[in-house]
């Protein structure tokens, strides 16, 4: 007998041990022929996933007197702390804890490989204007968060947000609309820290960036103007204003204006700069506006004020890196008790991935995700009453792609990358199937780099397009090309040179991702292309992907649930995904090396469409203009997307509470940021 997802229970009658583990994973409508990626898929509640402008009904409620933490509770004793009263805002965001009220206290311990996994860490303690609300795994809207509403005019062109009344920093100091004007006025528009302003804020206008306009109404009420209408601002903020930390919009003025030229001395800056082993003090602030330096990124500075659940105490690169409670937080539960429940988040740092797969067994881990792997599904299962835990299987939106750099170095490669010609052969030389099968233990879908299934912007065809498995097909397109083979069954390019590429990637020692390349490259061989997997630092790689300096580049092609929210992995702006680099940061005007494509290039009639959906205030045409873009796509596919809609197994400890199975993981959503980790509790029974 096995119980599924739901919980509802069926029994194993024949078949292969894979089919079993697809029943284990899916569901028992795998096992029957129904469609199990239907049945598991995300809805959303429209194509832009609107929210109304008090936020959304399906997040609880609460009123009574407010309690906290006992190790809270002893610090108001002890006069080091004022009442919880005095801490929370009138009128908090109340979350509806996802299966009961939670217990206080306890230690989470998870995995994390060091400063370059911030995204990790950060994905669980993200905070934003507006957040995204799941009342349940087939439904996604939007909620009020930091504000307690929002509204906007008949053509979106102008939004009015009302921040909580009574809202903190984490030192207790009140988050006013002088921290929205310093956010503007003192980090975008100061090119020394940031080159160019917040997306959020940028607007591109036919062929101009326009930055909008911030006005502070009173204390806790700010307008923003666009040049033109912004009807997408919602889910851009669901999605990017958490990362990096402090929230777009917001930024603790009390405390950053200590490191800003406008109110500190340049050389007292430079002093501190110093100290801290940076070349410069806009170092201190980031890396070319990334907002991820020594004193702006929450990750790295133990005394930045912020707003998330937890804030970090012992930083990366540290074992353990150590997140501990805001007493500050400005959540409470259905009962009104200060979210979060769980008082400190513990990462230990791994290399090997069979490192982390062991710690699991050992029963090590409370609760994680990240790092955890549909290759290693079966290991997971295994030893589920050994380590104490279930695994909980949520669907990754995530594509494993290959990008080919039509930007690469290399002008030869640079122009057979750009032949959809080639893409073609390099795609349909790729057998999906058996890759899902031997790699992913057959819980994941071969498929071309598209939209997840259940999202607004799903295509059946886009899924399919290059996507089967024709080798003899893919040689006479590349004998087509002029390409011929060598005695050594090696291709040769146009100026005569062996037909190599050189293939970057960050996956660790253990992962199925290593496997799968392994396999990539011997399908790629059989054409007559000679790969070379190289593994490199995450940092490295996404060096190499900024400047363009990278032949194909291998990541996960994500964001692709609410695709309109962050679409750059269509655009060529996100450039991890490097298959027009240079060009999509000449599109962005990103402060990186940039490129201007050639006039006939497709990326230009992409970025067209993209300047037009931006500003569509009429939703039915926007939706048809979105289409459109991915029908440029859909005509000659710029990435080779290899296995994608794969379980993401959630690995929760039989006493880790309120987590649960079937939701869609997805960078735009925060993979299980969106459900709240703050509800989360140690105490289960």
């Amino acid at each position: 007998m096995l119980v599924n997802d739901s919980g509802s229970v069926g029994s194993v009658k024949g078949g292969s041990r894979r089919d079993f583990l697809r029943k284990m994973a899916f569901g028992v409508a795998a096992a029957t022929g129904a469609s199990s990626l239907q049945t598991s898929a995300t809805a959303f509640a429209s194509s832009d996933v609107h929210g109304g402008s008090q936020g959304s009904p399906l997040t609880g409620s609460f009123q009574g007197a407010f309690k906290e933490s006992p190790i809270l509770a002893d610090l108001v004793k002890a006069g080091k702390l004022p009442s919880v009263d005095q801490r929370i805002p009138s009128n908090p965001r109340v979350i509806k804890p996802l299966e009961a009220v939670g217990k206080y206290g306890g230690t989470w311990h998870r995995a994390y490989r060091g400063p370059s996994d911030r995204v990790g860490p950060s994905k669980i303690v993200e905070e934003m204007l507006i957040d995204w609300d799941a009342p349940d795994t087939k439904t996604i809207g939007l909620v009020a968060n930091l504000v307690e509403k929002w509204e906007q005019n008949a053509d979106a062109s102008e939004y009015v947000f009302t921040l909580r009344q009574g809202l903190k920093w984490s030192d207790g100091a009140p988050v006013t609309t002088d921290d929205v004007m310093f956010w503007y006025e003192d980090i975008n528009q100061n090119k020394d820290i940031r080159p160019n302003a917040d997306p959020l804020i940028r607007q591109k206008v036919g062929a101009e960036y326009k930055l909008a306009t911030i006005v502070a109404v009173d204390a806790t009420t700010f307008k923003v103007t666009y040049a033109a209408p912004n009807p997408l601002l919602p889910i851009a903020i669901a999605k990017t204003g958490g990362f990096p930390n402090p929230p777009a919009f917001l930024a603790p003025s009390h405390y950053l204006k200590k490191f800003h030229p406008k109110y500190a001395s340049v050389d007292d800056l430079a002093k501190i700069a110093t100290e801290k082993n940076l070349p410069a003090w806009q170092a201190l602030w980031g890396d070319a506006g990334n907002m991820e330096g020594a004193i702006a990124f929450w990750f790295k500075n133990p005394e930045l004020p912020t707003l998330l659940p937890w804030r970090v105490t012992v930083p990366a690169p540290a074992d353990p890196c150590v997140l501990e409670r805001n007493p500050f937080y400005w959540q409470v539960d259905t009962e009104g008790n200060q979210l979060p429940y769980i008082d400190k988040i513990e990462h230990a740092f791994f290399e090997s991935l069979d490192v982390v797969n062991l710690w699991v067994a050992q029963g090590k881990i409370d609760m994680q995700m990240r790092h955890m792997s549909a290759g290693s599904y079966v290991f997971l299962k295994e030893n589920e009453a050994k380590g104490k835990y279930r695994v909980l299987n949520w669907r990754s939106a995530s594509t494993q792609a290959y990008f080919p750099n039509q930007n690469c170095p290399d002008p030869v490669l640079a122009k057979l990358f750009a032949t959809p010609e080639f893409r073609q052969a390099m795609n349909i030389s790729i057998n999906r199937e058996e890759i899902a099968e031997i790699v992913y233990n057959g819980l994941g879908v071969g498929r071309q780099a598209s939209p997840v299934t259940g999202s607004p912007e799903f295509d059946a065809d886009l899924v399919k397009m290059w996507a089967e498995y024709d080798p003899k097909k893919a040689n006479d397109l590349l004998d087509k090309l002029g390409l011929t083979k060598g005695s050594d069954g090696i291709r040769k390019r146009p100026d005569g040179k062996a037909l190599e590429v050189v293939v970057e990637h960050i996956s660790p020692t253990g992962s199925p991702e290593n496997d799968q390349h392994e396999l990539v490259k011997g399908y790629w061989a059989a054409i007559g292309i000679r790969a070379t997997m190289k593994a490199v630092e995450r940092s490295l790689y996404e060096e190499h992907c900024r400047t363009g300096e990278i032949e194909i580049g291998n990541w996960g092609f994500d964001r692709s649930s609410v695709v309109k929210a962050d679409p750059g992995r269509w655009l060529g702006t996100i450039t991890d995904g490097p298959w027009a680099p240079t060009y999509g940061n000449w599109y962005a005007k990103a402060p990186f090396k940039q490129e201007e494509p050639p006039a006939d290039h497709p990326i230009r009639k992409i970025w067209d469409l993209w300047d037009r959906v931006q500003v569509e205030p009429d939703e039915a045409r926007r939706n048809a203009l979105f289409q459109e873009l991915l029908g440029v796509h859909k005509a000659a596919p710029m990435v080779i997307g290899v296995v994608g809609e794969i379980v993401a197994p959630q690995i929760a400890s039989n006493a880790f509470g309120n987590t649960i199975a079937g939701y869609i993981a997805d960078d735009t959503l925060r993979d299980y940021g969106l459900i709240s980790p703050q509800q989360f509790y140690l105490g289960r029974a």
